[in-house]
């Protein structure tokens, strides 16, 4: 029998053992073809190059996902090598040179790496089409072909597997060489050692943690914020290096120290099955610190992105209508007819009809007085004034007839086009402004409100029709006119507004609803997609991190609960203690991560001012379950392991 029959014979009669690395790596490369696929499929091609940004998010996606899928399958096959030192202690002791152990390891690794690769590109593809389907959908985007494939796909993916395989592979004549006889039979028995705990370093993790939470929680806008005083960029280091060090504090030593108080406190220690708990959950997270604290870290790096940027698609529809509140808003044309043709066009779709449409004038006044922090532009070029009747028929036209006004003369409302916080809108108010007009009239704003109902005028400036006429009336002072058109059903209109823009002259200002709205769906929903891609890709590598290295202990600990068998414990006694160990084990890096993240996006929100609650729930809730599903399975494995099966 040659060595390369040896090595099928081997992987067919212990598969059971091989099967965890081997799924581990057909999920990688399934993983990392299903991405490379849905990068070259044409329908998703078609909408990346329109956008570099796009184009470039997906190329890094997939150089951050290749080498994070290198390194999961190094740390499994880590895993695997050093489960089966034994083994390789064994052949040795039978008489097998180092040379023929480690062309057998080579042979045995190659062959599943040449499987793994074949399921995980069949299974690849099998999945691109559902992949593909939720990203076209996200984007809005209805036309859904068939099975993406690439073949370009197959290639690159297959190279760069073989490679990562080879590496593997050869990894094993390091480990048969560097390693001693003796080393190979007690590797197993080797574990991290436990610092000792530490009740002054405890509590910096637990101070190091608020500090982070604190600066986070609190406005970056209010000037007696500490986020404020220390600026954006310090503010942001600040929180990032104090809840960091904080975790790897707060999981080596806060953790240990706890538990260690709970074994001093003789009524927990010695009720039912706490003594031994207690004492192995000591150890296990002493002896997994460095595990923990890295998935803790990533857990809270994904939910924190994925919440930010379901948050920024969840609220692509608000920030389309603060975009353009109207389906279509153009500068009126000098020409008439031109006018009247465009009028037409947008009149002329049946699935689409005409709603509401409405012109309006405004003029450019300039004015005398301190410039206000928040407006775009310098008021000495002049406010863009509008009437009431005018403002408020498009306020109410629009679907907002709560941003209506009623003005006395001398009053004035001050409509901004973008988000301000609500303390920088308080100050504006009350100020006033001398027009330069004939009259010179002083205005005082009465009020400062968000959302201009034109979208192309910055900072617009509502006064009563009685003193527009009397500006309109002011030869040296030129009037714009807008037209805006609101239709049924904007956000599916994409033919109607390429008829549009195809009788607007091009020099004109011209905006609309359903292409704005594209637009933001198509970056969000994008970013959304590989987000949520990477985050499950991170979620499933960091589970099966916590699951390999609990195996791990499960074959460490066969001699252990052989011996709490023999003193009469059963199958249920052992199942709950190894229940709340492994409960302890991964709810850490899932609490630390929801915290830290939940202080993040609070952060966020602050800055952004969006209701960020209930993207967030979803992502954790879906997050919170897998986690869940990892801890069942690593349950069942882990009592399997260490009893026997059933």
């Amino acid at each position: 029998m040659t060595l390369f029959d040896l090595a099928k014979k081997n992987i067919r009669h212990n598969f059971v053992h091989y099967f965890l690395y081997f799924a581990s790596m057909i999920f990688s490369i399934m993983i990392y073809f299903t991405f490379l696929v849905l990068s070259k499929d044409p329908a998703v091609v078609a909408r990346i190059d329109q956008s570099s940004k796009l184009s470039t998010a997906f190329s890094s996606s997939s150089v951050i996902l290749l080498i994070f899928v290198a390194i999961f399958i190094l740390y499994s096959n880590n895993f695997f090598t050093r489960k089966r030192k034994k083994e390789i202690g064994l052949y040795s002791l039978l008489g097998l040179r180092k040379k023929e152990i480690g062309r057998m390891l080579f042979y045995e690794n190659f062959i599943m790496g040449l499987g793994a690769l074949i399921v995980g590109i069949l299974a690849g593809t099998l999945l691109s089409k559902i992949f593909v389907t939720i990203l076209l959908n996200l984007i809005n985007i209805d036309n859904i072909g068939g099975f993406a494939f690439s073949w370009g796909a197959v290639l690159q993916t297959s190279v760069v597997f073989i490679i990562i395989t080879l590496f593997t592979s050869f990894s094993g004549y390091r480990i048969i060489y560097r390693t001693t006889l003796l080393d190979l039979f007690h590797s197993e028995a080797k574990r991290e050692k436990s610092p000792k705990p530490s009740f002054i370093l405890a509590l910096l993790s637990v101070l190091l943690i608020g500090l982070g939470y604190l600066i986070a929680g609190q406005p970056l806008d209010s000037k007696g914020s500490l986020w404020a005083k220390l600026g954006f960029s310090v503010g942001a280091l600040v929180i990032l290096a104090s809840v960091i060090i904080g975790t790897a504090l707060f999981i080596t030593f806060f953790l240990p120290y706890l538990l260690n108080k709970l074994r001093n406190n003789k009524r927990i220690f010695y009720k039912g099955s706490n003594i031994i708990s207690t004492s192995q959950l000591t150890f296990r997270i002493s002896s997994n610190a460095k595990t923990l604290i890295i998935i803790s870290i990533l857990s809270a790096t994904t939910l924190s992105a994925i919440g930010t940027i379901s948050s920024v698609y969840y609220q692509a529809n608000n920030s389309a209508n603060t975009s353009a509140p109207s389906s279509f808003e153009y500068a009126i044309p000098n020409n008439s007819e031109t006018n009247k043709k465009i009028l037409e066009t947008a009149e002329s779709d049946p699935d689409h009809p005409v709603e509401f449409k409405q012109k309006s004038n405004y003029y450019i006044v300039k004015a005398e007085g301190s410039r206000p922090d928040f407006v775009e532009y310098d008021i000495n070029e002049g406010f863009p004034v509008i009437s009431e009747s005018d403002y408020n028929g498009l306020v109410k036209g629009q679907g907002n007839p709560e941003n209506a006004v009623k003005l006395k003369e001398n009053e004035a409302q001050m409509v901004l086009s973008v988000t301000y916080n609500e303390a920088a809108q308080k100050e504006m108010i009350g100020e006033k402004y001398t027009l330069a007009s004939s009259d010179k009239p002083t205005i005082k704003i009465k009020s400062v409100v968000q959302n201009s109902p034109i979208s192309t005028v910055a900072g617009l400036l509502v006064l009563p029709d009685s003193q527009v006429e009397q500006l309109a009336a002011d030869s040296t002072i030129k009037a714009h006119g807008v037209e805006s058109i609101l239709i049924k059903y904007p956000k599916e209109a994409q033919a109607l507004d390429k008829k549009m823009r195809s009788v607007i002259p091009k020099d004109t200002d011209f905006t609309s609803y359903t292409s704005t709205y594209q637009e933001i769906i198509t970056v969000t929903g994008v970013l959304l997609f590989i987000g949520m891609f990477i985050g499950f890709v991170f979620l499933a590598a960091t589970g099966s991190i916590i699951y390999f290295k609990q195996l791990t202990e499960a074959y460490n600990d066969i001699g252990t609960f052989d011996i709490l068998k023999k003193i009469g414990l059963t199958r249920k006694d052992i199942r709950k203690i190894l229940a709340k160990q492994l409960l302890v084990v991964f709810l850490i890096p899932l609490v630390i991560g929801i915290a830290h993240s939940s202080f993040a996006l609070l952060g966020l929100s602050h800055m952004l001012e969006l209701n960020l609650t209930l993207p967030v729930i979803i992502s954790t809730g879906i997050y919170t379950l897998m986690y869940i599903i990892y801890y069942f399975v690593t349950l069942n494995s882990y009592t399997n392991i260490v009893f026997g099966k059933k």
